[in-house]
C-alpha cells in the first residue's frame, strides 16, 4: 500500500535518488543544467536542510519502506500577495511507479497542508516540453498564468 507522510532525515538517500531522477528528466529541457548537479555536496546538503526545515513542507510517498516519490514546497512570505501563496518546489515520482496516482496523492496532501496554513494559491514552474508533468498539473487544476523567457548570449 502506498502512503504519504512527512519526510524524515532517514529518507535522505531515497529522496536523493529521486532528486537525481527529476533533475535528469529536466536536463533535456534546459541545456544549461549540469547533469551531475546532485553529485555536488552542496546540493546534497540543501536536500538535508530542506527535509529538516520548519519553513518547508516536505512529504514522501512510500511503499514497503521504499521512498517512491516526494513533494516539497513552502509558503511565500506574504509581502507581495494579498492572499496566502505557496510555492511547490519539487515533485517527483519514481519512473516505475508513475501513472498510478502517486503524483496526485502528493499534490493532494501538499494542498491539504497548505489549506491548513490559510494558503489560497499554489504556484509552481514546469518546463512546457515536460508533457507528463504539465498534463498532471492541468488535471490537478493548475492554470497557466505566467511565462518565463530565456535568452542565450553568444
Amino acid at each position: 500500500m502506498i502512503c504519504i507522510r512527512k519526510a524524515k532525515k532517514s529518507d535522505f538517500e531515497g529522496i536523493l535518488e529521486l532528486a537525481k531522477e527529476l533533475y535528469n528528466t529536466e536536463v533535456p529541457f534546459d541545456k544549461n543544467l549540469k547533469s551531475d548537479y546532485y553529485d555536488n555536496q552542496e546540493a546534497k546538503d540543501n536536500i538535508k536542510k530542506s527535509i529538516l526545515s520548519r519553513k518547508k513542507t516536505f512529504l514522501v510517498a512510500y511503499e514497503d519502506n521504499n521512498i517512491i516519490g516526494y513533494v516539497d514546497g513552502y509558503v511565500l512570505d506574504g509581502r507581495e500577495y494579498i492572499s496566502g501563496v505557496a510555492y511547490l518546489d519539487h515533485l517527483c515520482v519514481n519512473r516505475k511507479f508513475r501513472k498510478k496516482g502517486i503524483g496526485k496523492m502528493l499534490i493532494d496532501e501538499f494542498t491539504k497542508i497548505m489549506k491548513e496554513k490559510n494558503v489560497k494559491y499554489i504556484k509552481l514552474n514546469a518546463f512546457e516540453k515536460n508533457i507528463p508533468a504539465v498534463s498532471l498539473y492541468k488535471k490537478e487544476n493548475f492554470k497557466e498564468y505566467s511565462i518565463y523567457y530565456i535568452k542565450e548570449i553568444e
